[in-house]
């Protein structure tokens, strides 16, 4: 027997929890009973007449209908103006998970809508989604329609289209509402579609797309409750203030119930029901179950039990499918990692996916890449215990490999070329996805990443495999370049643990010497020399000479950037002799890259340049894109320091580039910030904000904290120069703050030279010689002859605002020597600049002139126009 009405389902524990009671509503006041039979009606007893007042049976709103706000608002608001306008008023077709609340949401807006809709209200339970229940044929859904509007049973038709004819021919000419609850299809519910200008909402699991096709309805997919609005629907429904010390808790038994209606009133109503229980017991509870979907009931009303229904509709071959997703340990899915867990083909596991969702068992968050609620997530998980240990296992397996394969694959794009020819690939299966250059390559491994790190961190079945080390290497050039680094970290600390224990010396090495070079990205400069040492001595120990020179690379970038530069030195040396002897080309580059690094560091900046520009034509020649960019980057930090800014930023703009191309987020960051620091002089300080704050956020992403000090520093510098001190002071205290965290004393001398003069600007002499005096000596400790001369320059302003210029030359004498003697001509143009206008208070004659027109020149050379427009209005005061 079908009756016009609503039945409860677990579906309808929606926003503020399902309408109550257990009243079936019937079109007369007698009850009477009508049996269908084929295409024939048979009435039991004398038919009631027609009812004198319009039809009203919506079932019983709820009274803790709480949330959806925004959605509420959004249809009353587009329905009353159709109403006023007298235009058509669409059909709403709202769709969701079960347990999302499609039910109580049309019901309550029913409700609100009830008086705009005078000539019935109309409810309809189609039961596409009912236990023990078929979904509602539509012949008789319009039998229930037609006789709720007061058609007698004798004068309804029997055929489907003659129904459907008559019903929209009643409905001509009123305005009523009419909601078609748990929908199955658009076969289902279009022939129950009235004419003229009624309201008709439809809630359906399924994504209604051939009605969308067909009806263009204003289509609403209900989502799980934002923190705020599940909040508050817990309070309303477990009859309880939350006070602000269960504020953690709360939130955490929010996140428990995936934020999902249904599940928030079951766990609700048990509090309502025992208001003693404290909430912390409740969420223990959920803490200790193995899975949380066994608490979440009430009577026979359980979250399960709705997931349960759209598992039943499914073919064996989508539930088998929907169970092995469950085993996947990422937060997405595609068809090629979803057909390596089911053991199908790319296209099979395409078609189950598309199946999944359109029941909305599955997000489709972006378009090809297929995500599972975590309570759904965790139903499929309970489904797939009942299949075979060994299929399981295997299925993981199979995912697994997949992986490592398909990281592999991307990972051969985004390698260094050697210089040598390239070994033949193997020919791609047809089970992996398109990975033909490095633009897919970049783009598969950033799409895969989050899934990449679960599956490593998820324990192998079979851990002498290797697949942890082989993941590891192969996700290397990615990481490197693009992050996160402290997640990287923990992905090749644990393949070197896996390795060793497999006995796999070879992986242990690659392993360790990755982890070396991250640890040395992040700071951790100790940690970072011991995990290199390791590697060294795995590679000499089984005779791997490339694998020992790479680990003696990284060891002398590591000591020439902690200060021991003798050390380096004989690190790089003896890599780049290896490196000539075994013929490998890439190697000598990278060599002789870092041993140009070094030099740079110690103020030798014409061997530097020498070196790099060796380096650079290697990497020209080999076409390896990512050296060339590193070097042009060292390049132009050179001319920055011995040529000009001009042409140092042209450099630099080819650097970024070549950076951005390639997808290398650490170069990318590290061009952006040399790029702002040489705008920053050349007074473009627009442009240097935009640099180093685009820098700042990239280094920050990465966890790079020498490049994110370097971006605070400059900055504040930009600001110093605009006249913000305060925030120029504050910039300037985070980066000192993270040079001392990592140990970095160039940067923290850098920074209190920068803090001197913002103290001298804001009249603080005795702090700015206290900073000044402090740089001075970091400087002196690491050989830094630039850095001296900068500080010394600094102390004689300093010196000349104190009204002290005879002392403050002696400064400035003993700043140019060093100036000179490392040739950065800007130090040179400030050293005499700051003789010369100590020249002009000691009434220096002639001399004063030509220090002031020497520092011009240079200062008009190397791109500094402010420094150069004021000596030039000085110059115009001078005694001629």
């Amino acid at each position: 027997m079908v009756v016009v009405g609503w039945t409860p389902t677990a579906d309808d524990g929606a926003t503020g929890g399902a309408p109550h009671g257990d009243r079936q509503l019937h079109a007369h006041e007698s009850q009477h009973v009508y049996q269908s039979a084929g295409n024939q009606i048979f009435c039991n007893h004398q038919p009631a007449p027609a009812p004198a007042t319009p039809c009203n049976i919506l079932p019983r709103d709820t009274a803790g209908f709480t949330g959806r706000t925004r959605e509420l608002r959004a249809l009353l608001d587009n329905v009353a103006r159709s109403v006023e306008n007298r235009t058509i008023i669409p059909v709403y077709a709202i769709d969701g998970m079960p347990g999302v609340g499609k039910t109580a949401f049309a019901v309550h807006a029913g409700h609100k809508l009830q008086d705009q809709f005078p000539h019935g209200q109309f409810f309809v339970n189609l039961h596409a989604h009912s236990l023990g229940q078929s979904p509602v044929d539509p012949a008789d859904a319009l039998f229930q329609l037609l006789s709720a509007d007061g058609v007698r049973p004798t004068e309804i038709p029997g055929a489907l289209e003659d129904r459907a004819t008559l019903w929209r021919k009643r409905m001509a000419h009123s305005r009523a509402l009419v909601i078609l609850d748990n929908a199955a299809s658009r076969k289902q519910v279009e022939p129950l579609l009235p004419a003229g200008r009624s309201l008709v909402v439809i809630t359906s699991r399924s994504r209604l797309a051939g009605l969308v096709a067909q009806q263009a309805p204003v289509n609403l997919t209900l989502e799980t409750l934002p923190s705020e609005e599940a909040t508050a629907l817990f309070a309303t429904m477990a009859d309880r203030r939350l006070a602000p010390a269960e504020i953690g808790a709360i939130e955490e038994l929010m996140r428990a119930c995936g934020h999902l209606p249904l599940a928030i009133c079951l766990l609700a109503t048990r509090l309502r029901l025992e208001p003693r229980w404290p909430l912390s017991g409740l969420l223990r509870e959920l803490r200790q179950a193995k899975h949380r979907l066994s608490r979440m009931k009430a009577e026979d009303v359980t979250v399960e039990a709705a997931f349960g229904l759209s598992y039943r509709q499914l073919t064996p071959a989508q539930r088998r499918f929907f169970r092995r997703l469950g085993l996947h340990p990422g937060p997405d899915v595609d068809r090629y990692a979803a057909a390596a867990l089911a053991g199908s083909s790319p296209e099979q596991a395409g078609r189950c996916l598309e199946a999944l969702y359109h029941q909305h068992l599955l997000d489709q968050p972006a378009l090809g890449r297929y995500r599972m609620h975590d309570l759904i997530r965790e139903y499929a998980v309970m489904r797939a215990e009942s299949d075979a240990v060994r299929k399981r296992e295997g299925a993981v397996i199979r995912l697994l490999d997949y992986y490592r394969r398909a990281a592999e694959a991307a990972g051969s794009h985004l390698s260094r070329p050697t210089g040598r020819p390239p070994c033949p690939l193997v020919e791609a299966s047809g089970d992996l996805p398109p990975i033909h250059n490095r633009q897919q390559a970049m783009g598969w491994m950033k799409d895969e990443q989050a899934n990449l790190f679960a599956c490593a961190s998820a324990s192998p079945s079979r851990p002498e495999d290797g697949v942890l080390p082989a993941l590891a290497a192969a996700l290397a050039p990615y990481l490197r370049m693009a992050g996160p680094w402290d997640l990287a970290i923990a992905l090749h600390e644990a393949a070197a643990a896996t390795a060793e224990a497999t006995g796999d010396p070879r992986r242990q090495a690659d392993a360790l010497r990755e982890l070396g070079v991250l640890r040395r990205q992040v700071g951790q400069y100790p940690a970072a020399e011991r995990t290199l040492r390791q590697a060294l001595e795995l590679y000499e120990r089984i005779g791997h000479r490339h694998g020992a020179a790479d680990a003696r690379t990284e060891l002398g970038g590591l000591r020439w950037r902690s200060g021991d530069h003798r050390e380096a030195a004989v690190d790089l040396q003896a890599a780049l002799d290896i490196y000539e002897d075994l013929d490998l080309p890439l190697g000598q580059a990278r060599a002789l890259h870092e041993m140009g690094t070094s030099l740079m560091a110690v103020g030798a900046y014409a061997e530097a340049v020498r070196i790099s520009e060796r380096a650079l034509r290697i990497s020209e020649e080999l076409g390896d894109r990512q050296g060339a960019a590193e070097t042009l980057h060292q390049i132009a930090g050179l001319q920055h320091l011995t040529v000009g800014y001009p042409p140092a930023i042209d450099m630099q703009e080819r650097a970024l580039a070549i950076y951005r191309e390639l997808g290398d987020r650490l170069g990318e960051g590290k061009a952006l910030g040399y790029l702002g620091a040489a705008r920053c002089y050349t007074g473009d300080h627009d442009a240097s904000r935009d640099a180093l704050t685009l820098a700042l956020t990239i280094h920050r992403e990465l966890g790079y904290g020498r490049g994110e000090g370097h971006a605070l520093n400059y900055l504040a510098l930009v600001h110093r120069d605009c006249g913000r001190y305060p925030l120029a002071r504050q910039l300037l205290t985070d980066a000192l703050g993270l040079y001392r965290e990592l140990g970095y004393l160039q940067g923290q001398a850098d920074v209190l030279n920068h803090l001197g003069v913002l103290e001298r600007l804001t009249g603080d002499h005795q702090a700015a010689a206290e900073s000044h005096v402090r740089a001075l000596d970091l400087f002196r400790q690491c050989s830094d002859a630039l850095g001296q001369s900068e500080v010394l320059a600094n102390i004689g302003e300093l010196l000349l605002a104190q009204d002290r210029p005879e002392q403050a030359l002696e400064r400035f004498r003993h700043a140019l020597a060093l100036a000179l003697r490392v040739h950065n001509p800007h130090a040179e143009a400030d050293a005499l600049s700051g003789a010369g206008r100590c020249a002009l208070r000691l009434n220096g004659g002639d001399v004063a002139p030509e220090l002031l027109r020497q520092a011009q020149e240079i200062y008009q050379r190397i791109g500094v126009a402010k420094a150069a427009k004021a000596i030039a209005e000085l110059l115009n005061e001078c005694p001629r």
